[in-house]
């Protein structure tokens, strides 16, 4: 095995250059995913996408073929994200000629079948991606959206929104995320203090779930409501 088969392939090779060319290209890509940053990760816009299929089929072509050249693949991937890139960055500067924008495909309960025609969503897709989003009748709809992402996304009517305390002039309640207490019997001092509780609380709650210590209890967790859920 000389250095010129190494770098540019031959018919044969141990699995040890195998392996050590696997590895050099798998931190190539991990560079120019990192070079590309957050948008590629996204995949945000269409040459987001064809640009990761793109590196990932060669990257996977060059990694088990021996007679390839790493070289050249090294090269290819490096091409790639300069592309990608450059192309994002003509996105930001001029979008409507780079890449697609949003389209309005049903407006107060009522589609729009050039703009359906236009993002090439038949019916049974947007009613599919409608029913993922509890929406079961366009009535309901007041504005639903395809993102440049292909993603839909959906307005419902103020009369098919939920009640909420609001409508019902209750006192609001701040948002609260839900955190562990206790875990393998062992209590998290620091998420009681943080949310300004302290043992005699928490010994009270567990009690009241039926358990004396709370080492006989495996997870404890308090909910944003302020209700504690405890599994064994």
């Amino acid at each position: 095995m000389t250095w010129h088969e190494f770098l540019y392939g031959a018919k044969e090779m141990p699995f040890w250059a195998l392996s050590l060319r696997a590895v050099i290209q798998y931190c190539f890509l991990i560079f120019a995913t990192r070079f590309m940053r957050q948008r590629q990760i996204a995949i945000l816009a269409g040459h987001n996408y064809l640009v990761a299929a793109g590196i990932v089929s060669l990257a996977a072509v060059r990694m088990v073929n021996p007679d390839t050249s790493l070289v050249s693949g090294i090269v290819i991937i490096l091409l790639y994200a300069a592309a990608n890139i450059f192309i994002s960055f003509l996105d930001v500067k001029i979008p409507r000629q780079v890449d697609r924008h949003t389209i309005v495909l049903v407006e107060d309960g009522k589609l729009i079948k050039k703009n359906m025609r236009d993002a090439r969503i038949t019916i049974e897709n947007l009613l599919g991606q409608l029913r993922l989003k509890s929406v079961f009748s366009l009535s309901e709809v007041a504005l639903a959206l395809v993102e440049p992402t292909g993603k839909i996304n959906v307005v419902k009517k103020q009369s098919a929104l939920p009640v909420t305390r609001k409508h019902m002039k209750l006192p609001l309640k701040n948002a609260v995320l839900p955190a562990i207490l206790i875990y393998k019997g062992k209590v998290q001092e620091h998420n009681l203090r943080l949310l300004d509780l302290d043992m005699q609380w928490l010994d009270k709650k567990i009690q009241e779930k039926g358990f004396m210590q709370t080492k006989d209890v495996f997870l404890a967790i308090v909910e944003g409501d302020g209700t504690l859920h405890i599994s064994v």
